[in-house]
This record gives structure tokens, C-alpha cells and sequence, in this order.
């Protein structure tokens, strides 16, 4: 029986699942369309003006506040699960095997929780933003413009070497339930504080919405997998993740490579 490698086992068990569970929020995203994405409402509005009450009022009577909730969960879920490998992994090697699952439980939900609470400010200045320009391109432009000034910023730096941080957590309830609980909220603070900006331009989108959220999810996930630096103006590329990927694909192609020589090989002894 051929055993499998630390690095494997690893994956299977923490970001496997993970993997798993964004691919199913894919999937409603996939067939509502872009669901997330504010609809295109016409506005009287001359270049830009802040919306009135009935602006909203008539937004809304197109896009239920329910529709708009259950969808941000699902792009919560797809975009930001895999990026929760490396602390969950710290959760496990902390925790008793009884209080393990709960634990992992607890840090997820409370995660998720901080982010939905999150959405009601992000999804408000999407609308908002979407509501107060007569151009439907216009507010992800300019969106785009702070991002890319918010990612090269030492503040993101900040915000990013936080998300790094991993601390001691206590070993017996209730006190490590209270630990992975205030963590999960904790580091998902600071994801929002890192990420805000990407996290806007799929919701403004006027098209192609799917494609850009799966652009900015692989974006925020390379980026998770780079070490802390010192906080200063820069543009950081992913390179790690981008040496993650040529090496898995260089492996896949000379395993797929001797897998076709053992089969030649065989074909030569018949």
C-alpha cells in the first residue's frame, strides 16, 4: 500500500475541503449569472449626484435585499475559503482532537459573520456609487484607480502582514472556543482591510462579472501565499504562487511524461 506524503495528507485535510466548499458557492453564482452585480438603472443624474430615497426605493423594487444577501455569502464563500488553509492549519496543530472540529467550525462562522456584517457597508457604496453616475463604467474606473493606489500602499502591507499572524490559542474549552472565535473576527478585519477594493470591482462590474470575481479570487489567494515585508510603497507580483503553479505543472507533465514511457514499455514487451 503506497503511502502518501506529509504535503498530501496536508492538502486532503485542509485545502481540499476548503477547495470543495468555494466550488459549490461557484455554483449557484454560475447559474443566477451575475447575480451580485448592481443592475444597470437608469439615472437622471448629470455626470454624478447623490441618489435620492426614491432612487433606492426604485432599486430595490429590481433587487430584493434577500437576493442581495444570499448572494454576497455565496461570493464570500468562493472568493476567500481557500485562502483560509494556512489558518485553519494552525487551528488543528493547536487543538485536541474533541475539540478540533468545533473549533475549525468556530473560526469559519465567525469569519464568514465579520465579512457578511462587512458586505452591508460594501454592497452600500456599490449601490450607491452605481446609482449616483449616469455612466455604468464610470464608478470601475474609478474604483479600479483606488484599488491599485490602496495595493501599493504600506497600509495594505499593514493590513497584509496582519493576516500572517497566528496567535497562541488556549488548548481546553471554553477559553480555545473564545480564542478561535475572537481570531476568525480578528483576522477577518483584517482581510476585509486588505482586500476592500478588490472586493468592489466585481460588484461593480457592468459585465463580466463571474470572470473578474474569478480573477480577483486567484489574485487574493496568490498574494495570501507571500511572506510579510515592511510596510512601504510597492507593487509586490505573486511570484511565489506563480513558482507554485510551474512547479505543479512541470511535475503533472513529467509524471504524465513516464506514465506514457511505462505504457510504451508495455506495449513493447507484448
Amino acid at each position: 500500500m503506497r503511502s502518501t506524503s506529509p504535503a498530501v495528507r496536508e492538502w486532503r485535510r485542509g485545502f481540499a475541503p476548503l477547495a470543495l466548499a468555494a466550488g459549490s458557492a461557484w455554483i449557484p453564482l454560475a447559474v443566477g449569472g451575475d447575480s451580485t452585480s448592481m443592475p444597470t438603472i437608469c439615472s437622471a443624474a448629470f455626470v454624478w449626484s447623490t441618489p435620492s430615497p426614491k432612487t433606492y426605493a426604485f432599486f430595490f423594487s429590481y433587487v430584493s435585499p434577500l437576493q442581495l444577501i444570499v448572494s454576497w455569502a455565496m461570493m464570500v464563500m468562493a472568493m476567500m475559503l481557500p485562502t483560509l488553509s494556512v489558518p485553519l492549519r494552525h487551528v488543528r496543530e493547536r487543538s485536541f482532537w474533541r475539540v478540533r472540529p468545533w473549533a475549525e467550525l468556530l473560526f469559519v462562522v465567525s469569519y464568514l459573520g465579520t465579512w457578511m456584517v462587512a458586505g452591508i457597508a460594501l454592497l452600500g457604496v456599490a449601490i450607491t456609487l452605481r446609482l449616483a453616475s449616469t455612466s455604468s463604467a464610470l464608478p470601475l474606473v474609478a474604483c479600479l484607480i483606488i484599488a491599485f493606489i490602496w495595493q501599493i500602499s504600506p497600509w495594505k502591507q499593514v493590513a497584509l502582514n496582519r493576516c500572517h499572524r497566528r496567535p497562541s490559542l488556549a488548548a481546553f474549552p471554553p477559553a480555545a472556543y473564545e480564542n478561535v472565535l475572537a481570531w476568525g473576527m480578528t483576522h477577518g478585519l483584517w482581510c476585509i482591510a486588505s482586500c476592500w477594493g478588490l472586493m468592489l470591482l466585481p460588484l461593480l462590474a457592468p459585465s463580466h462579472h463571474l470572470p473578474l470575481m474569478a480573477i480577483v479570487a486567484v489574485y487574493i489567494w496568490a498574494e495570501r501565499l507571500e511572506p510579510a515585508c515592511a510596510p512601504r510603497w510597492q507593487f509586490r507580483v505573486p511570484s511565489r504562487a506563480i513558482r507554485l503553479i510551474a512547479r505543479n505543472v512541470a511535475g503533472w507533465r513529467q509524471s504524465s511524461g513516464s506514465t506514457s514511457i511505462t505504457m510504451a514499455c508495455d506495449e513493447c514487451a507484448l
